[in-house]
């Protein structure tokens, strides 16, 4: 899963948020997993695109 922009990361932050609590081992653990590392990496790409243009 990658996020390429605000929207994409907004929905993802959504679902993640109504994942929260998810059984460990549940499918829905998984999803929420593959959520978080797809927003982190979201936020570091955008925090290197920032430093990039200063």
């Amino acid at each position: 899963m990658k996020i390429t922009n605000e929207t994409e990361y907004e929905k993802a932050a959504e679902r993640a948020d109504a994942l929260e609590g998810a059984k460990k081992g549940s499918p829905e653990e998984k999803e929420l997993k593959e959520l978080l590392k797809a927003m982190k990496e979201y936020e570091d790409d955008f925090v290197r695109m920032l430093r990039d243009n200063n």
